[in-house]
């Protein structure tokens, strides 16, 4: 007989974790099955976060608060200093959200990948996970499907139940290398190139004295080879020396959530919802956000006895309502950069000169980090407002 659980989460990522911390919190009998051997395992090592994000007791895995960004284009740079949040050590930072869900109750069990979803009279009741000549039916009231959106065992009710895959002309393709002997720079730096990272642009984060993380991110490219091509042709001086010891590859969905993110019996969160902010690719706030809400919803949908669609989109509700302009501010202003994207960008790095007020509403407008501040006092620029276009402009200012 199949074990049978309130809440199962498909997925030991940041949104999985918090959509299992939620539910646990809530009472519900939880469960999160992990592909790999560990959790934060096969993720990338470093990631920049802002403030809020940082709660006390996630503060182990912060490396460095950042002061420093450089930008770079094809013919400009530029170098901007405040507080620009923090880079974590993301081993850490998803460990300890483990402990976290771990602590409010929820089971983990590693190395289960979820092969297939239990379903009947299109209601999602279950999971089957195998490895190897083993497998196992779990049952489930609410499947989290926060499988991500980068293998062959993602993006579970985009593919098993929509019966549909991301469309490939909007599916960023990623690398990161975790370089040792860098030269010592405190700065993240992003690099925005055409040439090597259509529709996307590189980047260098700091990652503690000699180590920093090198990635490259874009559309209709192949990830190594586009990172082999940056970190040898473009040679940014802080990596000279530097050599690879551990390589991180990921797909993101950059044309916006999914239009369904919830079905009988299931919820998708995180990266398999496609709640990626596709201007930067940014993600982890939105899974931490989304996950907790999926959590909550869940259990509280099991204990009415109602975990129908139209009960689950509840979820839906609420995540649009705080994210959904974020999404468009994204799609919108990274589509238009799509277009002659090194000559907007020179443009942009230019006008930025000499304008630290402004330096810093781009950044926050690029990474969505505090993007409703700092919109309006991009756009407001009308030289900045002409690189995005009048149509882009008007369609993100309030009526």
């Amino acid at each position: 007989m199949a074990e049978k659980y309130d809440v199962v989460v498909a997925g030991g990522g940041p949104a999985g974790l918090a959509a299992a911390r939620a539910a646990a919190s809530e009472g519900g009998k939880v469960l999160l099955l992990e592909l790999q051997a560990q959790i934060g395992g096969q993720t990338q090592s470093a990631s920049w976060v802002p403030n809020d994000l940082i709660t006390p007791k996630l503060r182990r895995a912060v490396v460095l608060k950042l002061r420093e960004v450089k930008l770079h284009s094809p013919h400009k740079e530029l170098i901007t200093r405040g507080d620009f949040g923090a880079i974590v050590d993301r081993r850490q930072f998803d460990k300890l959200l483990a402990a976290e869900a771990a602590a409010s109750g929820a089971e983990l069990w590693l190395s289960a990948p979820v092969k297939e979803l239990l379903m009947s009279n299109g209601m999602v009741h279950g999971i089957l996970t195998e490895v190897g000549g083993w497998s196992d039916r779990i049952e489930g009231e609410v499947i989290v499907d926060a499988t991500g959106a980068g293998g062959e065992w993602s993006s579970l009710l985009l593919r098993k139940v929509m019966g549909r895959d991301w469309q490939h002309e909007r599916l960023a393709s990623s690398n990161e290398y975790l370089m040792v002997n860098v030269k010592d720079e405190k700065s993240a730096e992003f690099i925005f190139t055409s040439y090597f990272a259509p529709g996307g642009y590189a980047w260098i984060y700091p990652l503690g004295k000699g180590f920093a993380m090198a990635g490259i991110q874009g559309v209709r490219i192949h990830p190594d080879t586009a990172l082999d091509e940056f970190i040898g042709k473009q040679a940014p001086p802080r990596l000279a020396g530097a050599v690879p010891v551990a390589a991180f590859r990921s797909q993101l969905p950059l044309g916006g959530p999914l239009n369904q993110t919830c079905a009988d019996g299931i919820i998708a969160v995180g990266g398999a919802a496609g709640q990626i902010y596709p201007l930067s690719g940014q993600g982890l706030r939105y899974a931490l956000r989304c996950g907790e809400l999926a959590g909550k919803v869940a259990v509280d949908a099991v204990t009415e006895g109602n975990v129908s669609k139209e009960r689950l989109s509840e979820y839906e509700r609420i995540w649009r309502a705080e994210f959904g302009f974020e999404f468009k501010v994204g799609k919108l202003l990274h589509s238009s950069l799509g277009v002659s994207q090194d000559r907007k960008m020179n443009a942009i790095l230019h006008v930025l000169k000499g304008k630290p007020r402004l330096q810093r509403a781009f950044i926050d407008v690029f990474t969505g980090f505090n993007l409703k501040g700092s919109l309006g006092v991009l756009l407001k620029n009308d030289e900045i407002a002409r690189v995005f276009g009048r149509e882009v402009v008007k369609a993100l200012t309030p009526k």
